[in-house]
C-alpha cells in the first residue's frame, strides 16, 4: 500500500465518507457529496484498481454535479486505466476552453495518445502540460515515464525519467526504474550504473543486487552476477529466484557442477520445483552423467507425472544410452502431455529411426513438416533418411517442398544435389552442389558422405576442392 494511500484512504473521516458513500449506493438514503468527496471516493476506487466501482462513483457524481470538469476528468481517467483511449480522447473534447491552462488535460490527452501509439502527439501533450504547470512537476515526469513505459516505448520513458532524477536525484524509485529501463534497452552499462547509485543510497536492498546479477549475466560477466546474486541471497536467504538465477549463471559460464550446487540450493528453498530438476538433469547430461540425469528426470515425474519435460527428458537420456525402446516409450509420454511440442515429435523420429523403426520415424518427420513447414529440421530428417533407405526420387520431392519454403537453406540444396546425381541428373546435381558449397563450404564433407562416389568424378571433385 502506497504511502499516500494509507495517509488519505485510511484515516477516520474517509472512512466514514466511504460508509456514507456505500450506504447511499445501496438504496438505502439520499446523500448529497460535494465534487471534491466524489474525487476522493473516485480514487480511492482507482487506487484499488476497481474501475466499475470507479465509474459507477463517477455516474453518480456526475447526477449530482453535471457542470463538473473535475469528474469529468475523472471519467477520462477511468476510460484510460480500462484501455479505452479512444472515449478518453472523444470525452477530452467536451473539456471546456476555460481548461486549457490546466496541466492535467494535457497529462491526460497525453497518455491516451500514448496508448494509441501515438508518440509525437503525445509528448507533444505532455510537453505542454509540464510548461504550464505551477506545481512541483516530479510526480507528472514519473507518471509520463510510466505512461511510455506500459506502452512499451523505454527511450521516451527515460527522457523524462532524467528529468525526475535531476529533480530528485536520491530518489529511490526514479533510480530502481533508470536501471530497469537501460536493462530492457540492452544498454547495460548505463543499467547498471543507476542500479549502483540505488545500491550506493541503500546496500541492503535484495532486488536491486538481484536485477544487477541479470545484467551481468546478459554482459556474460558471469562472476560479478554470481556475486550480485549472493549479496542478494545473503541479504534475503529465501531469495528462490536468485539461487535459481545463480544456478543459471554457472550453466552459461559452462561451469555445470556449480550449477547443480546452485540447484539444490534453490531445492533447500523450492523443494517441489520440477524445472530444477529438469535443468539439473540437462547439467549431469553435459558432464556424461548419464544415469544422475536419467535420475534427476525421473525425480520431476515422481513430483509430477503430468509435467512432459521430465518423460522427454528421461526419453532423451534412453536414447543416448541406446535404449531404443525405453526411449520411445517415453517421449511418447511427453507428446502424451504435450503434443504441440515439435521438438518432442523430430526426436521420437530419431528414436524410431535409431531403433530400426522406419516407417514410424517417417511418420514422425512428416508431421513435423505438415505442421511447421518452416521447421527445417523436419524436413532434413525426413529426406535424410529417405536417402539412407535409397529413396531418392521420394526425397527430392519432399526436398522440392521444402525449397520453396527455404530457397538458401545450403542444407537443402546439398541434398538435392546428391538426389540429382544418385538420379542421374548430372547437370542439375553440379548445379545445386555449387550453390550449397558457395553458401556453406564445410558441406563438403556431408556430401562425401552421402556420395561418396563423387571422388571418382572429376567435375564433381573439382567443385568440391573449389569451395571446401
Amino acid at each position: 500500500m502506497s504511502e499516500n494511500r494509507e495517509q488519505v484512504f485510511e484515516n477516520e473521516e474517509f472512512q466514514v465518507l466511504l460508509r456514507k458513500y456505500e450506504d447511499m449506493r445501496s438504496g438505502s438514503q439520499s446523500i448529497f457529496f460535494d465534487v471534491e468527496e466524489f474525487e476522493q471516493i473516485i480514487d480511492y476506487y482507482l487506487d484499488d484498481f476497481q474501475y466499475d466501482e470507479a465509474k459507477e462513483a463517477a455516474h453518480l457524481g456526475n447526477l449530482q454535479h453535471p457542470a463538473s470538469v473535475e469528474i469529468k476528468y475523472k471519467f477520462i481517467h477511468i476510460y484510460i486505466e480500462q484501455g479505452q483511449p479512444k472515449k478518453a480522447l472523444a470525452l477530452l473534447e467536451e473539456i471546456p476552453v476555460w481548461e486549457e491552462n490546466n496541466p492535467e488535460r494535457y497529462f491526460l490527452k497525453g497518455t491516451a495518445l500514448s496508448l494509441l501509439n501515438r508518440l509525437k502527439e503525445a509528448e507533444s501533450q505532455f510537453d505542454r502540460g509540464l510548461e504550464i504547470s505551477t506545481d512541483d512537476t516530479f510526480e507528472a515526469l514519473v507518471n509520463i515515464s510510466i505512461a511510455f513505459e506500459n506502452v512499451r516505448h523505454f527511450e521516451l520513458a527515460i527522457k523524462y525519467l532524467l528529468q525526475a532524477y535531476r529533480q530528485q536525484p536520491e530518489n529511490l524509485s526514479v533510480l530502481y526504474d533508470l536501471g530497469y529501463f537501460y536493462d530492457r534497452l540492452h544498454r547495460f552499462d548505463e543499467s547498471v550504473r543507476y542500479y549502483q547509485r540505488y545500491l550506493d543510497l541503500d546496500p541492503y536492498s535484495d532486488n536491486v543486487w538481484y536485477n544487477i546479477g541479470i545484467v551481468y549475466h546478459k554482459l556474460e560477466d558471469y562472476e560479478r552476477a554470481v556475486e550480485a546474486y549472493e549479496y542478494s541471497i545473503v541479504i534475503n536467504p529465501d531469495y528462490a529466484s536468485a539461487y535459481f538465477n545463480k544456478a543459471s549463471v554457472w550453466v552459461a559460464a559452462g561451469k555445470f557442477e556449480r550449477a547443480i550446487d546452485a540447484y539444490r540450493e534453490f531445492l533447500e528453498v523450492e523443494p517441489e520445483s520440477t524445472q530444477a530438476y529438469c535443468y539439473m538433469g540437462d547439467c549431469y547430461e553435459q558432464m556424461d552423467q548419464l544415469d544422475k540425469a536419467l535420475g534427476s528426470f525421473q525425480k520431476v515425474i515422481e513430483l509430477d507425472n503430468t509435467d512432459p519435460e521430465g518423460w522427454f527428458g528421461a526419453g532423451m537420456i534412453y536414447h543416448r544410452k541406446e535404449m531404443y525402446q525405453e526411449a520411445i516409450t517415453y517421449i511418447l509420454k511427453a507428446i502424451e502431455f504435450d503434443s504441440n511440442n515439435l521438438d518432442y515429435w523430430i526426436n521420437l523420429g530419431y528414436a524410431n529411426e535409431d531403433a530400426g523403426l522406419m516407417e514410424e520415424a517417417v511418420k514422425c518427420y512428416l508431421y513435423v513438416t505438415h505442421v511447421d513447414g518452416d521447421d527445417i529440421d523436419g524436413w532434413m530428417a525426413l529426406t535424410g533418411l529417405l536417402m539412407k533407405e535409397g529413396e531418392y526420387e521420394k526425397s527430392l520431392n519432399f526436398l522440392r517442398e521444402s525449397f520453396v519454403l527455404h530457397p538458401d537453406d545450403p542444407g537443402v540444396k546439398l541434398k538435392m544435389a546428391v538426389c540429382h546425381l544418385k538420379l542421374g541428373n548430372k547437370e542439375l546435381a553440379k548445379k545445386f552442389l555449387e550453390e550449397a558449397l558457395v553458401l556453406n563450404g564445410s558441406l563438403a564433407s556431408e556430401f562425401s558422405y552421402y556420395f561418396p562416389e563423387g571422388e571418382r568424378d572429376k567435375e564433381i571433385e573439382r567443385i568440391i576442392q573449389t569451395y571446401k
